[in-house]
């Protein structure tokens, strides 16, 4: 993949400069001032959090390449500071699925607090709420927030079961330590694109998808081997030193881009 040219937004370089150790020392790398800088043979690598521009360029320039990196689905309850972390192509939520000879999963570090039997008993419908500040997600799906906030609420607070919405709030521990109960109690956790998902299924709950989600091919569905689910969550987050040594990289683009350039 060291043919690749890549190019990099300023503020992403200097607050995760790590995560593209990399592509600097052994690839061809531009750093972009603004959007006026794009060149559109080069894949656009950026990571979360990230300038509005970034976001309006990729709303309007379909045919521009790009990686969208973010926290790592799961293992970083373990860590004071995220040392996962994952990569979208094209997207910004990573939905490509497919089978892979090699498995990751072992990679995984899944423990007692984030993995259950499946349970299907339940108090409520657990509605997990995107944080406001994400609401450009919302312009990139061609959606207002608002609007969606309070027809989905009405909806689900028509149902025959109770509903709880749950805001994202806090700081990561705080969330971690009052959602993860929450999930237990609940009968279905609904999401828009909420790490909640694939925490949900881990525990043995169904989920429900409106929006985007790296497990929404397994939303609605109960009682199957979560194994598949797991691999994919395997080959699309990485720890730091897999992106210093390019592992994440390499993985990402066996897993991801090839199967699109492919076809």
């Amino acid at each position: 993949m060291r043919h690749y040219k890549f190019q990099v937004p300023e503020n992403c370089k200097q607050l995760r400069g790590q995560l593209f150790a990399y592509l600097y020392t052994f690839c061809d790398v531009k750093t972009l001032s603004g959007p006026e800088d794009i060149e559109k043979d080069r894949f656009l690598a950026f990571s979360h959090p990230f300038d509005d521009w970034i976001f309006d360029y990729i709303s309007k320039n379909k045919d521009v390449n790009f990686f969208h990196i973010d926290n790592g689905y799961i293992g970083n309850h373990r860590y004071k500071t995220p040392w996962y972390y994952r990569i979208t192509y094209n997207s910004l939520q990573n939905t490509t699925v497919k089978p892979m000879k090699e498995s990751r999963k072992h990679l995984l570090e899944l423990d007692d607090n984030l993995w259950s039997e499946w349970n299907l008993d339940g108090e409520y419908n657990l509605l997990v709420m995107p944080a406001d500040n994400n609401s450009n997600i919302f312009k990139y799906m061609g959606q207002d927030y608002q609007a969606w906030r309070d027809k989905t609420i009405k909806y689900y607070e028509g149902l025959d079961m109770p509903l709880i919405v749950r805001e994202k709030v806090g700081k990561r521990k705080q969330r971690w330590d009052e959602v993860l109960p929450m999930i237990r109690k609940a009968k279905k956790v609904i999401t828009y694109h909420s790490m909640a998902a694939v925490e949900a299924l881990c525990l043995g709950k169904p989920i429900e998808i409106l929006g985007q989600s790296a497990v929404q091919h397994w939303q609605n569905k109960t009682n199957f081997n979560r194994d598949d689910m797991l691999e994919h969550i395997a080959w699309s987050q990485f720890d730091r030193s897999d992106y210093q040594s390019g592992t994440a990289w390499r993985c990402t683009f066996e897993y991801q881009v090839e199967p699109c350039i492919k076809n």
